[in-house]
């Protein structure tokens, strides 16, 4: 009986490890369920390796939210969240901290801004100057609350008083400042006339995005996660240029990314107005900013 048994088993363990027979990994795919998210990866070449699931959620007319989960063509796991929003029914607004305040968090930013009016997400905004200003410009419903750039550093995003979007360089200031509607300031540029800006070392991590289209129209706002080995590795300058570019961007700058990126979506069931949907660098823990980049109903 012994011996019947030990024969047995090696007989299962041979048939085990014959390749083909168990064990077969799911074959990768490009396939996914949204049409958002296969503009973007069919439009972008050589960097998606695997899609894990897509959804897109409706917030409001012309306000989408979309979850993108994929392997890279390294097979990094991948994690964005990206909003689209056609301005006419939507657009962009500035949240900034109260008067005692320099920095708050992005969720509290958003539900301070919907006292004023409906705020449907919102993503984290510029960086902080020495002073603890903001970095760049920052204008609100036409006024400007701060006029000047405290580095010689990124560019900004504006809403114009025409209702379209533009995102500039800090050279360009003097030609848009009567126009300027809602400004906020920007770091990195990384896509320009619909060319992406290459680097020189490509280096992946956490990122916060707007992105415009070229008649001003549409924009993109959203993050990359990164530092999570199993959720999410980050993503590179010219690597999320290439996703912006093949979602219709035709430029884009990067806002302050790293251990703030945060992206938060109005839930009115929810135990929190704006809870945090993406997971921040910091332990998931979400961290103060000068500002945020806010969709708001018209």
């Amino acid at each position: 009986m012994k011996k019947t048994v030990i024969i047995l088993l090696t007989t299962l363990a041979a048939i085990s490890c014959r390749t083909g027979d168990v064990f077969e990994q799911a074959p990768y795919s490009l396939e996914t369920s949204t049409r958002m998210a296969g503009e973007i990866v069919n439009g972008t070449t050589g960097y998606f390796g695997h899609i894990k699931n897509d959804k897109v959620t409706n917030l409001a007319q012309g306000v989408s939210l979309l979850d993108l989960s994929y392997l890279n063509m390294n097979g990094y796991a991948m994690q964005l969240y990206m909003y689209k929003v056609v301005l006419g029914s939507a657009t962009l607004a500035v949240a900034v901290p109260a008067t005692d305040k320099k920095a708050d968090l992005t969720s509290a930013l958003a539900a301070n801004l919907n006292n004023e009016t409906t705020v449907l997400g919102a993503v984290n905004g510029d960086s902080q100057a020495a002073d603890k200003a903001a970095a760049g410009i920052v204008y609100r419903n036409g006024t400007a609350v701060k006029s000047t750039f405290s580095d010689d550093k990124g560019g900004f995003f504006a809403t114009l008083k025409d209702g379209t979007a533009v995102i500039a360089d800090q050279s360009d200031y003097g030609t848009y400042r009567s126009s300027l509607f809602n400004a906020i300031g920007t770091r990195d540029r990384i896509l320009t006339d619909g060319y992406p800006i290459m680097e020189d070392k490509p280096a992946g991590a956490a990122r916060t995005f707007v992105a415009v289209s070229q008649d001003g129209m549409t924009v993109w706002l959203g993050v990359v996660d990164g530092v999570y080995f199993y959720y999410s590795n980050g993503i590179s300058r010219s690597d999320l240029a290439a996703v912006l570019k093949a979602a219709g961007a035709w430029n884009a700058s990067l806002l302050n990314s790293g251990a703030v990126t945060t992206l938060v979506k109005r839930d009115d069931l929810g135990e929190t107005l704006f809870p945090v949907i993406n997971r921040p660098s910091q332990k998931g823990i979400e961290m103060e900013t000068v500002n945020a980049l806010a969709i708001v109903a018209n």
